[in-house]
């Protein structure tokens, strides 16, 4: 059946440089877009999701055909090939729905706004990173949302990472049960959290600004990374009551720091983990790949993989060809 092929990126979230919000505008967040893992979906003429692993992802994808067929596209099928794993900080589900939509618009030829229609899904509407990792790759800094706009935030920052860094990525096998349970009430403890003093607000915004967006723009990834680890540990410390730590857990907190033995330009949690990475030249990457798997091998299992930053977003193809 003629459709729509879209191989969607993942990523990794660095944090937020201002929970305070005094300025009108709250969180803006950063981070990067990763090659691997990928949400892949075939959008066709037809109706009905088919190969989805788990109720969750089905969910999600009969919310993307409705906003489709609301935008005038009428009813799509879909047929989901891989997806990336759930609330573990990867942005799984921000890159199926954003698959489906544009899969379907580019099926039915219509013409609209991604950031708008990611909006009414849902998604988008607090961190903005997933919007942009689909659309652009790459690393990325929104400039964070108003209270009760509806909109998703504005792009104010991408920057190209060069292929010569490669991303070590793991993801810990015995927190993930206890992230789950907080990603379930996650609202809830947003709304308890006391409002980020403005003082911690304006030193993590300062970082964002002259530590990694400047360095960033320059191609200084030595720098820029520097700052990145250590604006990634500030916001671990303002989040520390709620997820008991600097970081998540103790498996988080120890590869994060091997990471960091072994010559990593950056390292850090990905929003509430268990996910951690680091950025190393290629050349130290296979050594840190199997280092950090034997970590997790005595911490309770866990996988960890080598990928790029992705610098160019989602792959759009009529589905059969390439």
């Amino acid at each position: 059946m003629a459709g729509i092929r879209v191989s969607a990126p993942s990523h990794v979230h660095v944090g937020n440089y201002d929970i305070h919000g005094g300025l009108g505008r709250m969180y803006g967040t950063i981070g990067f877009t990763l090659e691997e893992p990928r949400t892949v979906v075939e959008v066709h003429t037809g109706k009905g999701v088919d190969g989805a692993p788990e109720p969750y992802y089905r969910e999600w994808a009969e919310r993307a055909v409705k906003v489709l067929e609301d935008a005038g596209c009428g009813r799509v099928g879909v047929t989901i090939r891989s997806v990336i794993p759930r609330n573990v900080g990867l942005g799984a589900t921000t890159s199926l729905v954003l698959s489906i939509i544009a899969g379907g618009l580019r099926l039915c030829n219509r013409r609209a706004r991604l950031e708008d229609l990611a909006a009414r899904a849902g998604r988008g509407l607090v961190s903005a990173l997933g919007v942009y990792s689909f659309i652009h790759g790459g690393f990325i800094v929104d400039g964070g949302f108003r209270p009760g706009s509806g909109r998703v935030p504005p792009l104010i920052f991408r920057a190209t990472v060069p292929s010569r860094y490669v991303m070590v990525v793991a993801l810990p096998e015995a927190p993930v049960e206890g992230i789950l349970r907080i990603k379930e009430r996650e609202d809830e403890v947003l709304e308890s959290m006391p409002r980020m003093p403005e003082e911690l607000a304006m030193k993590a915004s300062r970082i964002a600004l002259m530590g990694i967006i400047a360095n960033a723009a320059e191609g200084d990834w030595v720098e820029a990374g520097r700052w990145v680890t250590r604006f990634n540990r500030l916001l671990g410390e303002y989040w520390a009551d709620r997820q008991g730590g600097v970081y998540c857990c103790r498996e988080a907190e120890e590869v994060v720091g091997k990471m960091l033995g072994m010559g990593a330009l950056l390292a850090g949690q990905s929003s509430w983990g268990p996910t951690v990475y680091g950025l190393f030249p290629e050349t130290l990457a296979p050594a840190v790949v199997e280092e950090v798997r034997s970590l997790l091998d005595g911490l309770g299992g866990g996988m960890v993989w080598a990928t790029r930053v992705d610098n160019r977003g989602a792959v759009l193809e009529v589905a059969g060809d390439g």
